[in-house]
């Protein structure tokens, strides 16, 4: 298996098995996008707005993480892992 993944969203835009067989959607114009991450939610909230505790925040369809940068942490030939920091912009939706 090879694994492709950029860092923009963390996406997985490419899994591959030996033959070269690819699993996932390779994009178009029907769907830009390949395996998004989805964080903090799955969905749409009522008005694009999350409530909590009598404060209101904005949360767009599907969350903020897939539109974000992640940082690489850890690359090897099994795994890896890729790190979401919050900054200014990720703490107006909670």
């Amino acid at each position: 298996m090879s694994a492709t993944i950029v860092a923009d969203g963390a996406e997985l835009v490419s899994l591959r098995d030996a033959r070269g067989f690819e699993f996932l959607w390779q994009a178009g114009p029907a769907w830009r996008r390949h395996s998004p991450v989805l964080f903090p939610i799955v969905g749409r909230l009522k008005g694009d707005q999350l409530r909590h505790r009598g404060q209101t925040y904005p949360m767009t369809q599907h969350g903020f993480a897939r539109d974000k940068p992640f940082v690489w942490a850890e690359r090897g030939p099994r795994s890896c892992t890729l790190v979401l920091t919050d900054d200014a912009e990720t703490r107006t939706h909670y």
